[in-house]
């Protein structure tokens, strides 16, 4: 499914900038809440509908409120923040999406104390966040989570 985001820009966490990345002002205009940003990663995640993440039923999934799901195979109940980066961040969404796009598109990369002062979050949650990030990305500088 393609998204204007998708469209427009061509880049994932820890792919080079690219040509087409989109300006910041775009960013903010298509994805001005929480809300957007959810629908936009659950259309990435799970093109063909939502599927569990604990046991990968795709047929038997409820629709709650608030952007939860359940399974009714194995009754968890799981949002799209379940078993990504994002799980138990309490930062919003949309958030996390300008800080990704702020680390793949500076050039030297980006401070905690940038990233707080353009986000609007504590210098100690942006530091989490890019950790998150470098983890998913697999540039974690101490290697601690490569599986050595």
């Amino acid at each position: 499914m393609l998204t204007p985001l998708t469209r427009k820009m061509s880049w994932k966490i820890g792919c080079a900038m690219s040509k087409s990345t989109i300006s910041t002002f775009e960013l903010f205009r298509m994805f001005p809440d929480q809300e957007s940003a959810r629908v936009y990663f659950e259309a990435r995640r799970w093109p063909d509908g939502a599927t569990c993440p604990a046991c990968g039923e795709a047929k038997r999934i409820g629709v709650r409120k608030g952007g939860f799901y359940r399974c009714n195979a194995c009754l968890l109940d799981f949002t799209i923040r379940t078993g990504t980066i994002f799980e138990r961040s309490k930062v919003p969404l949309h958030k996390w999406l300008y800080a990704m796009y702020l680390l793949v598109t500076a050039r030297k990369g980006i401070s905690s104390v940038q990233l707080h002062a353009q986000i609007g979050v504590t210098q100690k949650t942006a530091w989490f966040m890019l950790q998150r990030l470098r983890e998913a990305c697999g540039n974690d500088p101490t290697g601690r989570h490569r599986g050595n």
